[in-house]
């Protein structure tokens, strides 16, 4: 019996697990070590990254780019607004569109969220050749695409 569970353990849903909660941690005290955790928590990444690469976007853009599903962008973005990262606007030419910028401090905190982005890649990537990275790339690509996959049937 003790063989199954262990072996149960190996698996790779326990392993991204594990994978999570660590990068989490990691993610964390980098946000904190940056002086970044006052205003960004897990999650935000994708977005802010997504408008310091193209500002003033709408929410089904930001969507479509970050792989998120819109209701995931939706609340992220909520969030966001609240810590005065965004500004949420309707579209003038399009009602139903609402349109995301960056607020002065949004803009004011790019260069950290670049140095915390070069501080994880540092840690995730330690030891790897490009092979590899390339590799875990393509194969963790293909797990999101799964799930997005299966979440639409």
């Amino acid at each position: 019996m003790k063989a199954i569970a262990a072996s149960g353990l190996e698996r790779l849903s326990f392993s991204i697990g594990r994978v999570y909660y660590n990068y989490k941690l990691l993610l964390e005290r980098t946000l904190r070590g940056l002086g970044l955790d006052r205003h960004v928590s897990a999650g935000m990444g994708h977005i802010l990254f997504a408008l310091f690469e193209e500002d003033d976007c709408i929410i089904r853009e930001i969507a479509r780019k970050t792989q998120l599903s819109f209701p995931t962008v939706t609340v992220m973005l909520r969030r966001m607004e609240g810590e005065g990262l965004v500004e949420l606007r309707r579209d003038p030419d399009d009602g139903r569109a609402v349109r995301v910028t960056l607020s002065a401090l949004g803009r004011s905190i790019e260069a950290r969220c670049w140095k915390a982005l070069d501080r994880l890649k540092a840690v995730l990537e330690k030891g790897m050749t490009r092979k590899e990275v390339d590799a875990a790339q393509r194969a963790l690509a293909r797990m999101v695409e799964n799930m997005r996959e299966d979440e639409e049937a």
